[in-house]
């Protein structure tokens, strides 16, 4: 018996929409079809889709979805739902698949060479400090894990005086963390959200 002739009595008796690996492994199990091949439901893949290329309507096969395939002398009924199916499926992956996309966020943009758009967490804080040290007259000799996170220079006057620094997105954040004001000279942020801070804080914000 050919592949074809094993599909078309395998999709009579089971009177159901179904895919070649399917068709052919009950073929094998049926004793109908006998092949040596590695991949069986791909050659009865292939046969069934160039016999309805070549046949057209004269075909007794009908593709019904992806990979999914019915007989053309089943109710024109039960083809249309197994279709419906067939879509409605697909539409339910896609829009699954469109709701895990992660999406990225970002902040507003920002005007600094090497940077889009604004911070929105203390890493960003710190990279666009290192950025704009510079500009804004300091030389960062060193960044530590422990509090405060860097040891840097500030210009004043003919001089360098050294400073400790606490980066945070938020000036407020200093306070939560519960650090030591008496062991920080400086809190950089992006906000400053902390009017009555006991010790410097540089908003840079106000710099971009």
């Amino acid at each position: 018996m050919t592949f074809k002739e094993a599909a078309l009595e395998i999709l009579r008796k089971e009177k159901r929409p179904m895919k070649p690996k399917e068709i052919v492994e009950l073929a094998l199990q049926r004793g109908i079809l006998h092949t040596r091949g590695e991949t069986p439901w791909y050659t009865l893949s292939s046969h069934l889709y160039t016999d309805t290329k070549k046949n057209g309507s004269k075909s007794p096969f009908v593709q019904l979805g992806k990979n999914l395939w019915g007989l053309r002398e089943w109710n024109l009924a039960v083809l249309k739902d197994t279709i419906q199916k067939e879509e409605n499926l697909k539409a339910l992956e896609w829009h699954k698949a469109r709701s895990e996309i992660q999406r990225s966020i970002v902040g507003d943009p920002i005007k600094v060479d090497g940077l889009t758009y604004a911070p929105l967490n203390e890493n960003g804080v710190i990279y666009l400090f290192a950025k704009l040290a510079s500009k804004l007259g300091f030389i960062v000799e060193a960044i530590q894990p422990a509090f405060p996170d860097a040891k840097a220079r500030r210009r004043k006057g003919r001089g360098w005086e050294d400073v400790w620094i606490e980066f945070e997105y938020k000036a407020s954040s200093f306070k939560a963390h519960r650090h030591d004001p008496s062991e920080c000279d400086i809190i950089v942020c992006w906000e400053d959200d902390w009017p009555d801070a006991p010790i410097e804080v540089l908003e840079l914000k106000k710099h971009c």
